[in-house]
């Protein structure tokens, strides 16, 4: 694999990098999922979407740049660096255009895609449910024939990311009970102001609801809205969950979302101890600096992961197996730095105020990551049945 950047790429990431340093705002809203945070994030996809920085790698008529795998990779990197602001239509821009760039009809492209690099129309996911737990294909929230063609969803869906602000959804429904499990799935666009939806916040560890129960009570969905042929959701659910995948573990070592980098544990590390605040006795202090060398290793063996993986996708491949290992080795990882982050700050990080309240949030929504995405143990069994060939 080459790792020298062309004179293209090498323009590209310089403009990109000087596009971020302008454009990112300083003062930056808590999050908290309405008004003043809403307002930031809206106003800071604008400002991505007028640079046409919002979606890279989408084609240029619906706002982005056609971006290649390697100019993508610097945007990230990029975009990282100068800690942006929580982006409230990551849902539209990564997962639902994925599936619509894909699957949908021109239709569709056309009627969809321009409103959401911009955020006009912020998107949610509908995938999940109570009763399947990590088996996405046991989903029961069925999806009716009527008798004009249209559809009836009644269901409970869970778990959803931004749903309570969303303007639309990508969901999954059975249209067949009698196909198999993978079969007889269809995907849809659902407007997430029509009549019969019930949203729930979800409260969670960190203080915060970002996640939401969804019902459906006879929610009408068009046959217009269906996302490629029914019963064959289970297809456009893949396209979705590799773009999930990727954008969980592929960042440029961010350990959740937009939040620090293992770049800033480092730093952190570094100024306790000049400052001589590390809580630990001597002793435990080495053996504090054992565990961030193996972890630095580690999180340097994920980074090299990621390029060969870039090297696949430049040549034409699409290695899932492979991004579902790297996504398993990076949760752990994940999870494993922020430990190392609570024992250098002591329990105190865990009511932290001010700059350090961004390690209480992180350390408590890293139980997140071997979860979403497609758990630790489904991807433990992709390792196995893909790669290592075990029966199922």
């Amino acid at each position: 694999m080459d790792l020298t950047l062309s004179d293209a790429e090498r323009a590209f990431q310089a403009e990109c990098r000087d596009f971020m340093r302008r454009s990112v705002p300083t003062d930056r809203v808590p999050y908290d999922e309405s008004g003043a945070w809403v307002e930031q994030s809206k106003r800071w996809q604008r400002t991505l979407a007028e640079g046409r920085w919002a979606v890279p790698g989408w084609p240029k008529q619906y706002g982005g740049r056609e971006a290649t795998p390697v100019e993508l990779m610097l945007y990230e990197h990029e975009l990282a660096a100068v800690h942006p602001p929580r982006a409230i239509n990551v849902i539209g821009t990564g997962w639902a255009g994925a599936a619509l760039l894909r699957h949908g009809s021109d239709e569709q492209q056309q009627r969809y895609l321009p409103g959401i690099p911009a955020a006009a129309e912020v998107w949610c996911q509908l995938f999940s449910e109570p009763n399947a737990g990590s088996d996405l294909a046991a989903l029961q929230t069925r999806a009716a024939r009527t008798p004009d063609g249209a559809y009836e969803i009644s269901g409970q869906k869970t778990w959803s990311s931004l749903a309570r602000v969303a303007d639309r959804g990508i969901l999954l429904a059975r249209t067949d009970p009698t196909a198999r499990k993978h079969h007889g799935i269809s995907c849809f666009v659902l407007d997430m102001h029509a009549p019969g939806i019930t949203v729930r916040p979800i409260k969670q560890i960190t203080g915060e609801s970002d996640f939401n129960e969804v019902f459906f009570d006879g929610v009408r969905i068009p046959e217009s809205d269906r996302i490629g042929q029914e019963g064959e959701g289970w297809t456009v659910a893949i396209t979705t969950l590799m773009a999930e995948r990727i954008g969980l573990s592929a960042g440029e070592g961010t350990l959740w979302g937009t939040g620090p980098t293992w770049a800033d544990v480092l730093a952190l590390w570094q100024r306790r101890k000049e400052q001589g605040t590390l809580p630990q006795a001597p002793e435990q202090q080495a053996v504090l600096k054992d565990e961030m060398a193996r972890l630095h290793v580690e999180g340097e063996a994920l980074r090299l992961t990621g390029l060969r993986l870039l090297s696949d996708v430049a040549r034409g491949g699409l290695p899932a197996a492979q991004m579902s290992v790297r996504k398993l080795a990076s949760d752990i990882w994940g999870q494993q730095v922020h430990e190392a982050v609570w024992h250098m700050l002591g329990p105190q990080a865990l009511v932290a105020e001010g700059d350090e309240a961004q390690w209480q949030r992180a350390y408590l929504f890293a139980r997140a990551l071997t979860i979403g995405g497609g758990t630790t143990e489904v991807q433990k069994d992709i390792l196995a049945r893909r790669i290592l060939g075990l029966p199922v």
